[in-house]
């Protein structure tokens, strides 16, 4: 056994801490949560800026876009503003550290993975986008961020003990 990093007193076996001290450093943000934490902000300022580009979009150019393209930009403004909304509440729950976090965070990663893919598929089919690099990198990029951060949030000691209220 040794010593505590941060009263001196005993550590715990396998840990840097005495009983006291881990318990209020696992209350905490910190570590590999600091991570999700930037992505939930980035989240939703990409929302954001996707439904404001979106608006525009409609705007500027509803009487030149054919009927297809207008009803698979109405999709994605409410998936974006959808997206935005439940982005803000997940945030509100990951910063008041509430025991609900895990599931919604799950659901929030998961939600924007598919909605990438269905997006692609729509553009592929009706709008002939083809299956190249830079289309498919976002529909990889979150299924690899959904394959860490879902295990993550199911088996990770610091979140059990973090989101607790």
């Amino acid at each position: 056994m040794g010593v505590c990093i941060q009263c001196d007193n005993d550590a715990l076996k396998g840990s840097d801490f005495c009983a006291a001290c881990e318990e209020r450093e696992f209350k905490k943000i910190r570590g590999w949560l600091y991570l999700p934490a930037l992505g939930l902000v980035l989240t939703i300022l990409a929302n954001m800026m996707a439904v404001n580009f979106s608006v525009r979009l409609l705007m500027e150019h509803y009487d030149v876009i054919s009927n297809t393209r207008k009803a698979i930009v109405l999709f994605e403004l409410f998936a974006f503003i959808g997206m935005f909304v439940y982005a803000i509440f997940v945030s509100s729950l990951f910063f008041r550290k509430k025991r609900q976090l895990p599931r919604h965070y799950m659901v929030l990663v998961a939600t924007g993975t598919a909605f990438v893919a269905i997006d692609l598929l729509l553009g592929h089919q009706y709008l002939d986008v083809p299956y190249v690099y830079d289309t498919v990198k976002p529909l990889v990029r979150n299924v690899l961020s959904a394959c860490i951060w879902i295990p993550y949030f199911i088996v990770s000691e610091r979140v059990k003990r973090t989101f607790v209220r």
